[in-house]
């Protein structure tokens, strides 16, 4: 059995960056497949069960770093553990990318996957690092934070600054039990990291409180599902039928598709905006002009709407606006209070001549 552990503990330091990067990816791929919506019991059961594994293999580490196993077999597991927490941290992280990736809104997501991305990047020294105390709780109250800022609105059925200041009192409390209990196991790997772990643990609460009250990080957990601009929109029962401009596939590649009006004639946003079951909040469609002549972007007019939350595909809405004129045109969905949640851009072009529409079904 020594023998067995010794091949395989050389075979892991051989391949040592391939199952890093394997160790992440695997997260990613495994989130992507299995989560859909982040106030289902199966998706909160799968981020619990990231916190599990990666809070037993933060005490385990710590425990043969600090030398007290007395069973030969516990050291062998040392190279395994890290690998493990690597995957978990990779799930969990990718797991918050995915909600925001599948919402169609780039914007949302970015935060996201940047640290997904960085992740993946640092991944070649990440394993050995994962060896520190100070960075394994730094990532744990990260993953924390984002967590609550999910699961404290789901449960409160509220959400706003005072619900995100709360999930972050909540990620705090959360994090200070655990290093409390990881003090009482290795005293002695706590009370050399003890001002560090303060630092880093304040640090990242304050930026994130930043990021948010700056409007710099989306509405979570608030998700764009679909949005587009439309010549007319009619609600028909539980269905909304559209009609748009027929385009050629190439078109979907500009940033701002040209849209053909007359004078006069009115164009509708549409947005399907996701909010977790409970959760009733009030949207903007902003509709904002780019004048040249100032070279900045201008608010035309703020149209709000409550969204019901609880579907799938997100809760169905629309304005719209006459009279545009010519120009680059971008619609902000975002809450009351400015957050982005998406965003739908478009250049209107007068025509007079009458436009081929496709009707299309929402």
């Amino acid at each position: 059995m020594s023998s067995y552990f010794y091949n395989v503990k050389n075979w892991i330091g051989k391949h040592e960056r391939k199952l890093s990067s394997l160790a992440l990816f695997s997260g990613f791929v495994i989130d992507a497949l299995t989560l859909r919506r982040i106030d289902n019991l199966y998706e909160n059961a799968v981020f619990l069960s990231y916190f599990l594994i990666i809070g037993f293999s933060i005490i385990a580490i710590n425990y043969v770093e600090a030398g007290k196993y007395t069973r030969e077999w516990v050291g062998r597991t040392y190279p395994f553990l890290l690998l493990l927490i690597q995957f978990s941290f990779g799930g969990i992280f990718s797991g918050f990318s995915i909600f925001y990736f599948r919402s169609g809104s780039l914007l949302s997501s970015w935060p996201f996957i940047v640290i997904l991305l960085a992740l993946i990047i640092g991944n070649d020294s990440m394993r050995k690092q994962y060896e520190r105390l100070v960075l394994q709780v730094s990532f744990l109250f990260v993953a924390l934070f984002f967590f609550t800022i999910f699961a404290v609105p789901v449960v409160l059925n509220n959400m706003g600054p005072v619900i995100f200041i709360l999930s972050g009192v909540v990620a705090l409390v959360l994090v200070t039990g655990f290093v409390y209990f990881l003090w009482c196991l290795v005293p002695e790997r706590v009370v050399g990291s003890k001002r560090y772990l303060v630092y880093s643990i304040l640090s990242i609460f304050l930026v994130i409180n930043l990021l948010y009250f700056t409007n710099l990080i989306p509405p979570i957990p608030l998700s764009l599902k679909n949005s587009g601009v439309y010549h007319s929109i009619e609600r028909i029962g539980d269905k909304y039928i559209a009609e748009e401009e027929q385009h050629s596939g190439l078109s979907a590649l500009q940033v701002f598709e040209d849209v053909h009006v007359g004078k006069g004639q009115p164009l509708y946003v549409y947005s399907a905006v996701f909010a977790p079951t409970n959760i009733n909040v009030t949207v903007v469609h902003n509709w904002k002009r780019f004048n040249s002549e100032i070279n900045r972007w201008v608010s035309i007019s703020r149209i709000p709407y409550t969204v019901i939350g609880g579907t799938d595909r997100g809760f169905r809405g629309y304005t719209n606006k006459l009279n545009l004129e010519e120009g680059k045109w971008t619609v902000n969905i975002e809450t009351d209070r400015g957050q982005v949640i998406g965003r739908v851009t478009f250049e209107v072009v007068y025509n007079d001549e009458p436009q081929q529409l496709v009707e299309r079904v929402l």
